[in-house]
């Protein structure tokens, strides 16, 4: 699509346990997205994916904490340790202090956004998270991610979507590809948590 996009739409699948008897982390819903660029004639065009994982604190009075949502999996536990107090499954309160609390404590956390080749580098990545910002807005108080160049994730270099995407376009310096990626986010408005050799970013869109 050689015009500019009037708008972005992104097509959610929420994946989530109903029956909490069997539901090991009732607290987590994992949620992939497919985006969609639409031009001055309607049509549509899929631009890339998302995947997010959300956190719900109500189900706290249940007996589930956060922490222990985060600790889940070597993929989520590393954040979780990064944002949350472990003894009580809330923010930190050195987190707190550096963004302030938040009217709601649910916990987005953007776990992977890619585009396709011809939509990068354009400020399109922005205006999608601006997006995805705004949707959960009023379900959570924060955003949080880690900042990460996804051309360098082993776990994906011999799958399909790799190729698909195109990462082996990308940069292939991991350096100076990170810092290119935390500048990214610090653009989008996210805060870097100040934890040596990591790259997490939070953001308080329901600040008090």
């Amino acid at each position: 699509m050689k015009e500019v996009p009037l708008y972005f739409h992104i097509d959610y699948k929420f994946s989530h346990c109903l029956d909490l008897e069997n539901s090991e982390f009732p607290n987590v819903e994992e949620i992939h997205g497919e985006i969609y660029a639409y031009d001055c004639h309607d049509t549509c065009t899929k631009v890339g994916e998302v995947q997010l994982h959300y956190y719900n604190d109500s189900f706290i009075d249940l007996g589930f904490n956060l922490y222990d949502a985060f600790d889940r999996s070597m993929d989520t536990i590393r954040l979780g340790n990064a944002i949350l107090d472990s003894g009580t499954g809330d923010m930190s309160i050195d987190l707190k202090d550096q963004i302030g609390p938040s009217f709601n404590n649910n916990i987005l956390v953007i776990h992977e956004i890619i585009l396709f080749p011809d939509f990068r580098g354009k400020g399109f990545g922005k205006e999608i998270i601006s997006g995805i910002i705004t949707f959960f807005k009023g379900k959570c108080g924060y955003v949080a991610l880690q900042s990460f160049p996804k051309q360098h994730d082993i776990s994906i270099k011999d799958k399909p979507r790799f190729q698909e995407f195109g990462l082996d376009q990308l940069n292939p310096e991991f350096h100076s590809a990170q810092q290119s990626s935390d500048s990214f986010y610090e653009k989008c408005g996210f805060q870097k948590i100040p934890l040596q050799n990591e790259s997490f970013f939070i953001m308080n869109i329901d600040p008090m």
